[in-house]
């Protein structure tokens, strides 16, 4: 599947970036259909929730306004959201226990840390719209993130956008191969010469 930086460069127009979010640990990835929930601000009984009705395969994006003064997931919910077979969660705010996340192996993308505990009160809205950083999200949207960043592809436009990003990586793998054999980027791409 393809990776943040090759949807980007094709989808222009018809894709969504979120900026400021950091992965758990540096190799952290996913790709997937977005399961969306609303949680509030320092709360994360949105997650619970969503952990428990999510697909196998989803990738959970929780709104919580960017709330960074309390974590909303950390090892525990991580383990959960493992064993339901969830691909990964991205946090619009603070998780903790992030020396855990990488051992327990679900990608997690968020926005700080925090080592406060989060309330379990609500409310509670499941498989809603959320807007992050203007990036309207609706559940069955592609959510691709990786360290470069996480892009969101609207369901109307995943095909299209997928078969692009597969032809830009292959073309990059053929300028590769060409870097390997001794050509420089100035003659792969026609630059002109100084």
């Amino acid at each position: 599947m393809s990776t943040p930086a090759a949807l980007a460069s094709v989808g222009e127009g018809r894709i969504g970036v979120l900026h400021g979010f950091e992965p758990a640990w540096p190799s952290a990835s996913v790709v997937g259909p977005a399961f969306t929930v609303e949680g509030a601000p320092g709360d994360n009984l949105a997650l619970h929730h969503a952990v428990a009705e999510a697909a196998p395969g989803d990738v959970i994006v929780l709104s919580v306004g960017g709330e960074r003064s309390r974590a909303h997931c950390g090892g525990v919910l991580a383990t959960a959201a493992r064993e339901r077979g969830i691909a990964g969660i991205v946090v619009d705010g603070a998780v903790r226990d992030r020396s855990e996340l990488e051992q327990v192996g679900v990608p997690v993308f968020h926005r700080g840390s925090s080592p406060l505990k989060p309330a379990k009160d609500g409310p509670v809205r499941l498989r809603v719209p959320v807007q992050i950083d203007r990036v309207r999200i609706e559940s069955g949207d592609l959510v691709a993130a990786d360290a470069d960043g996480i892009v969101v592809v609207p369901q109307a436009h995943v095909d299209a956008v997928i078969a692009a990003a597969a032809e830009l990586e292959a073309r990059e793998q053929e300028i590769l191969a060409q870097l390997a054999a001794g050509r420089t980027t100035v003659e792969i791409y026609g630059f002109e010469p100084l």
